[in-house]
């Protein structure tokens, strides 16, 4: 970016466009630590905006990091073992301050059998549930950890919004949590409290699942994922490859990669340099390029298709044959009507049938086609 804008003239950028960009892929800390080495070339009002976002982010980023050791400490002292991801512990890991990263939220991990322990925790904490709404019955909460993956819940009054998960991505074939949960600790402190991460090299495998399950519809997203791969040497980057491929992420992590090269001229490994031009990567990044350079990725039907079924679908095509089913079976259920009319586990079988019923109740009923869709922090 700084070679870029150096080299434009000022009359040839179009400041104001370049404002919306920021926003809308929600890196105005990045931006505004990088335009320290560029004094003259922004105008004044576009440099003092930027300043006055990324002084809002760094000030609601340490909000973000005192309830999350407030959290580390509550779950501890309930034995709950959560595991904190994205957010706070990445901005430290990848940038060495909490101040940069932009983040909505606080992301867990808990156990699933921990979930009801989980979600009256949070509620004597002041946590109010947002997705699924309340109440949060014995009913409902079975039918979260069976056919949803995570749920919303936020406190008002110090304006914080938590996603606790219990699995971190609908095919139970990515990232098997036994594996992830063995290998984390609390290597990284934030306030000077231990807080429990996932492995760094389970991180990767996680960040590449996590961008391409969202259509890496956010800068943000790429730009920590190429903070935290910059500074390895080519074999490191390779081995960190090998394990995403035991988490069932390699083809993930070769997108990653792959787009990495291309917006920020990392060199993908030369041994994966046959494996990133395949054409089911190429087409996944094709795809991904045109995710990122959308306007409103998450409104649009065009966009939201885009990320939430066909990459993903071509991500499983890519993995093999038993992820295609497990991408079909996590579509033909939609946890809005498991949410909506609880039934008995023997008459599970009929959610799908009941999906374009349920859904064309909710389209009468005034709600809307996106009502239900959580953007991407």
């Amino acid at each position: 970016m700084s070679a870029s804008l150096t080299a434009a003239p000022d009359r040839m950028v179009n400041w104001e466009l370049f404002l919306r960009l920021v926003e809308r892929h929600r890196v105005p800390g990045l931006v505004h630590a990088g335009l320290g080495r560029l004094p003259d070339i922004l105008p004044d009002e576009i440099r003092q905006a930027i300043a006055r976002q990324a002084q809002a982010l760094a000030r609601r980023n340490l909000t973000l990091v005192a309830a999350t050791v407030r959290l580390q400490t509550l779950f501890d002292a309930a034995g709950i073992e959560a595991i904190f991801f994205k957010g706070a512990l990445l901005g430290q890991r990848a940038y060495g301050s909490v101040a940069v990263k932009h983040a909505k939220d606080i992301d867990f991990l808990v156990p699933p059998e921990d979930l009801a322990a989980t979600f009256a925790l949070l509620a004597g904490e002041g946590y109010q549930p947002v997705l699924p709404a309340a109440p949060l019955t014995a009913a409902k909460i079975d039918a979260l950890r069976d056919f949803q993956i995570e749920a919303v819940m936020a406190d008002p009054a110090r304006g914080v919004q938590l996603e606790p998960h219990w699995r971190l991505t609908e095919n139970r074939r990515l990232l098997p949590l036994g594996p992830l949960r063995a290998g984390a600790g609390k290597r990284e402190c934030l306030g000077g409290v231990p807080v429990r991460g996932f492995h760094p090299d389970d991180e990767f495998a996680y960040l590449c699942v996590h961008g391409l399950r969202s259509g890496w519809f956010r800068l943000k997203w790429l730009a920590d994922l190429h903070a935290l791969l910059a500074g390895k040497a080519e074999e490191e980057r390779l081995r960190l490859y090998r394990h995403a491929e035991t988490r069932g992420a390699g083809p993930a992590a070769l997108l990653a990669y792959g787009l990495c090269r291309d917006l920020f001229a990392l060199p993908v490994p030369a041994a994966l340099a046959g494996p990133v031009e395949a054409p089911l990567q190429r087409a996944m990044r094709r795809l991904c390029h045109a995710s990122l350079g959308a306007s409103y990725p998450h409104t649009s039907l065009s966009q939201v298709l885009l990320q939430a079924l066909l990459l993903p679908m071509l991500h499983a095509v890519a993995c093999g044959p038993a992820h295609v089913g497990s991408e079909i079976g996590r579509w033909a259920i939609d946890g809005r009507d498991v949410m909506e009319l609880p039934l008995p586990r023997y008459l599970h079988f009929l959610y799908p049938l009941l999906r374009l019923p349920l859904w064309v109740r909710r389209q009468i009923a005034g709600r809307g086609m996106f009502s239900g869709m959580r953007r991407a922090p």
